[in-house]
């Protein structure tokens, strides 16, 4: 047992306030986010060689291979000046992994608890002051400062997720958690994203299945979010009052099936795609986008296929099948109490963010991504501790 535990050269306290820090910053500010991030990277990279190879799993391998395949496709690109750029755009995202996926094996019980409780917390927080900025008319659609109202939904579809399972063990906790939910549910609705809206319906309808939530928090979060989106809604129609207007207004989705269609059709470069971040060189209808600030596809499969071909998306594929295997797998057996129910959280919000993923997207966000990172690293650490014990 000994030989499996993972040690760090550095004070425990340092890596975990930053790892606090990183958790709680997602969508308040993207600048300090990368700050902790980046501190946090950092003491990963001079951290000790061999410890930091103990702790290369699966989910490391399935992550480098991502990479590698992403470098391959920005070395054989068709527009390298563009794909250049994820060079430095998708940096923090794979650091933040490995940095997170050590730390959080080298981190106690207790200390997993405190980052995770801070995580769903964090995005009830940010609700409300997405919430907030709705009701001032200072926004059209919720959102914060620094994201839009698509990562700002996504972000708390997963803080949902999470927070749904979470229980909180303080006098009349199931009040505050009702209402901590119908917080997020709220900010989702006057976000005005309509695939979100029916995911994190689907979320709640999954919590209520597995009896995270009883049927009178049910109550409480259905007449709640009745409540705020309603006020909201009073205070700032101008958006749902258009929406309602053009119900079926695809926001450009038409014209980005139609583009996927008919370059998919003539795909000339399946294995390695086309490179990273090259949407606006190789999508056929630009002329035809009434948004004309699209950069992406709107769908992480999509744009990694054709960015990096049949082996992008493979690996990319593999990424999202093995937190799935692990989680399940460790569901299904008897471990930890707190780490059951850390993972019942994970689960719901990873597949909130995996939803969203099919008309928005995530690997791209400087927020989403490192959200997703954190994610995983969660599960790795998880299914580390739990097999450490074991032996």
């Amino acid at each position: 047992m000994t030989n499996m535990q993972i040690s760090s050269r550095f004070n425990q306290n340092l890596y975990f306030y930053l790892l606090f820090a990183s958790v709680c910053s997602f969508l308040f500010s993207l600048f300090l986010l990368q700050i902790f991030v980046g501190a946090l990277s950092i003491l990963w990279i001079f951290d000790k060689f061999l410890e930091k190879k103990k702790a290369f799993g699966i989910f490391a391998k399935v992550i480098f291979v991502f990479l590698i395949v992403r470098i391959i496709s920005i070395i054989f690109s068709d527009y390298p000046v563009e794909s250049n750029q994820a060079y430095y755009k998708d940096a923090l995202f794979y650091l933040g992994f490995f940095s997170f996926d050590f730390y959080l094996k080298v981190l106690n019980e207790k200390r997993i608890k405190v980052i995770v409780y801070s995580f769903a917390i964090a995005a009830a927080a940010a609700a409300l002051l997405g919430l907030t900025r709705f009701n001032l008319s200072m926004v059209d659609r919720a959102q914060t400062f620094s994201s839009g109202y698509s990562t700002f939904s996504s972000y708390l579809l997963v803080g949902f997720g999470v927070l749904v399972c979470l229980p909180l063990n303080i006098k009349k906790g199931f009040l505050y958690k009702s209402l901590l939910l119908s917080i997020i549910f709220s900010a989702v609705i006057t976000s005005l994203g309509r695939t979100n809206i029916a995911v994190i319906v689907i979320l709640f309808a999954a919590g209520l299945f597995l009896k995270k939530i009883n049927i009178k928090e049910t109550f409480i979060i259905i007449l709640f979010t009745f409540i705020i989106s309603a006020f909201s809604f009073y205070n700032n129609s101008i958006e749902a009052t258009a929406r309602m207007e053009a119900p079926a207004s695809l926001s450009d989705r038409d014209v980005l099936i139609k583009g996927t269609n008919d370059l998919f059709l003539e795909f000339q470069k399946p294995l390695l795609g086309y490179g990273p971040r090259t949407f606006k060189e190789i999508f056929p209808y630009k002329n035809m986008l009434a948004d004309k600030g699209i950069g992406s596809w709107h769908n992480d499969f999509i744009q990694i296929f054709f960015e990096s071909g049949f082996l992008g998306l493979a690996s990319f594929l593999i990424i999202i099948i093995v937190p799935y295997y692990f989680m399940i797998k460790l569901l299904r057996n008897n471990i930890d109490k707190i780490y059951k129910t850390v993972l019942w959280g994970v689960l719901l919000g990873f597949s909130g963010l995996i939803l969203s993923a099919l008309t928005a997207g995530f690997i791209d966000s400087p927020i989403l991504s490192i959200v997703f990172a954190f994610l995983i690293s969660l599960i790795s650490g998880i299914n580390y501790v739990t097999e450490t014990m074991k032996n």
